[in-house]
Parts: C-alpha cells; sequence; structure tokens
C-alpha cells in the first residue's frame, strides 16, 4: 500500500510553465516558510509530513497557476492573498473544529448528502439530494456565516479525501466530483442564491482546480429559470466540468460512463450494495 502521495514532476511541463512554475515558486518561498511553520506550530489531531507538505505546496502552485491562466503576477498575488485567508480564518483547524462539526452533522439531517465512494478516476464522490431540503428550514437553524463555515468544511475534507486517495492509488488525486439531485427542487431555493454566489467566490479564490465534474440529474421545471440567475458566477472553465442529466434512462447511461456500477446508488442505475443500509443504498 502507498503510503504518500506521488511526488510533483516539474519535468512534465513544458520549457515555458517549467520557467513559470519556478518564478512562482522562489518569490513565494519565505511566505510558504513562514505559513508552513505556522502549521507545524498548530495542535492538530491529524499530523502531517514535512516532506508531504511541501510536495503538495507544489501542486498547490500548479493549481493556481492553470486557473490564473499561466499568468505570474496574478497567480502570485492570489497564492499571498490565499495564505493569508487561511491563517486569518483558522481554516487549517477546521477539521477539528467541534462546533463546526456539530453543525456539519445537523446540516446532513436538513440537505441529505454522503460521501460516495469514488469515480472511474478515482476522484471522491459527493452525492447530494439538493432537491429536497427545506430552504426555509436551513435558514432558520444556521446564521449564513455558519453555512459557509460549513462549506470550508467541506471544502477542506474533500481535499483531505483527495490526498488519502492519492496515498491508497499511488497517482495524484486533487479534485472531486458532485452528483447533485435536484428533484423536488422548488423556486424557494432562490432564497439561498447569495449564499450560493458566496460559495462559488471561495471555491474561485482559494480552491481553483478541485473540481472535476458536476453531475445535475432530475432537474425540475423551474431550473433554467435557477441557472439563468447562476451561470453567470460561473467561471467558463466551471462551466465545461457540468453535466445537466435530465430525468429517464438517459441517466444511468451517462452516469455510467464516469462511476462504476458498484459506486453508484441503484436508483441511478448503479449496484451499490456495500452501504450500512443496503440493499437499499
Amino acid at each position: 500500500m502507498t503510503t504518500s502521495s506521488p511526488l510533483f514532476e516539474i519535468n512534465q511541463l513544458t520549457t515555458e510553465e517549467q520557467e513559470k512554475f519556478t518564478i512562482v515558486y522562489n518569490e513565494l518561498q519565505p511566505n510558504y516558510t513562514s505559513y508552513l511553520q505556522y502549521k507545524l506550530n498548530l495542535e492538530l489531531d491529524t499530523k502531517f509530513e514535512k516532506e508531504e507538505e511541501e510536495n503538495e505546496w507544489s501542486y498547490e502552485l500548479h493549481r493556481f497557476l492553470r486557473a490564473r491562466k499561466w499568468n505570474v503576477p496574478h497567480t502570485i498575488k492570489c497564492l499571498v492573498e490565499m495564505i493569508k485567508w487561511r491563517m486569518d480564518n483558522h481554516v487549517d483547524l477546521i477539521l477539528e473544529h467541534k462546533p463546526t462539526s456539530d453543525r456539519v452533522n445537523l446540516l446532513q439531517k436538513i440537505v441529505p448528502f454522503v460521501d460516495h465512494g469514488y469515480t472511474k478516476t478515482d476522484r471522491p464522490l459527493y452525492i447530494e439530494k439538493s432537491g429536497l431540503f427545506n430552504v426555509d428550514r436551513l435558514l432558520n437553524s444556521f446564521q449564513p456565516g455558519e453555512l459557509i463555515q460549513c462549506h470550508i468544511y467541506w471544502l477542506e475534507l474533500h481535499c483531505r479525501l483527495a490526498r488519502e486517495r492519492s496515498r491508497q492509488t499511488g497517482k495524484h488525486i486533487e479534485s472531486f466530483a458532485l452528483l447533485h439531485d435536484l428533484n423536488g427542487c422548488k423556486v424557494e431555493m432562490r432564497k439561498v442564491l447569495p449564499l450560493f454566489k458566496q460559495s462559488i467566490n471561495i471555491d474561485d479564490t482559494y480552491y481553483p482546480e478541485r473540481l472535476a465534474q458536476m453531475f445535475l440529474v432530475n432537474p425540475p421545471a423551474i431550473f433554467p429559470i435557477l441557472w439563468n440567475l447562476v451561470k453567470h458566477w460561473l467561471d467558463p472553465v466551471t462551466k465545461t466540468k457540468i453535466v445537466v442529466v435530465k430525468k429517464g434512462s438517459d441517466i444511468s447511461t451517462i452516469l455510467l460512463q464516469h462511476i462504476d456500477s458498484d459506486q453508484l446508488p441503484c436508483e441511478y442505475g448503479g449496484s451499490c450494495h456495500s452501504c450500512s443500509t443496503a440493499p437499499d443504498c
């Protein structure tokens, strides 16, 4: 069993990309050294290896460079802001922050979701019944800031799951896949769109290139209205990763192209029997 992530290979980049990567790496080395020392001083239950963190930092630089279209000054600025944001908001402590984990557990009772295996490319798969939750109950149960904290918790958890999968498979996994079932979604969903916009901004600003695929299944009649409201907030590259799958046999046909049957619930054409509620996945 592999116990560490594969080493970042700069030679896989083009000559021009290598030059830009090296400029960013050297420019940010003092910032990263300070940040790494900050992390080492945190009292975390989950310990990490300094060498592995440094390797992940190289992957982080590569993700930001790709997301910022290899614009070196812009990438440097964004990474400096990302480090400051993580330290100012104690992001590296969030997975061990009990009040936040308790809120995430409560949130799961309102918005049914689960981490459900992996895609064919070994990316962690997240499934959410987005159309079933009661919008008013959600907004009455949480302050907006608490929901944003839950979103950051979710992002950090899935980054960790991707890293763990890298160790298991011996290949670098840095992104995850989402399946949102919109069946039952109502127009009241518009009430949470400001929070959705804020979440998208966090994703794009601090977690670029983490989304691999997003499947939106069973879109209701009001979906075009909601989509027209949110599509302008999405990065053009992100839009290409979103697949809308209408009700019917197309769901299983499309999903099984990306997800093995045993990793997919039966209602989407899979054959999962590994859940604790099996055979009712």
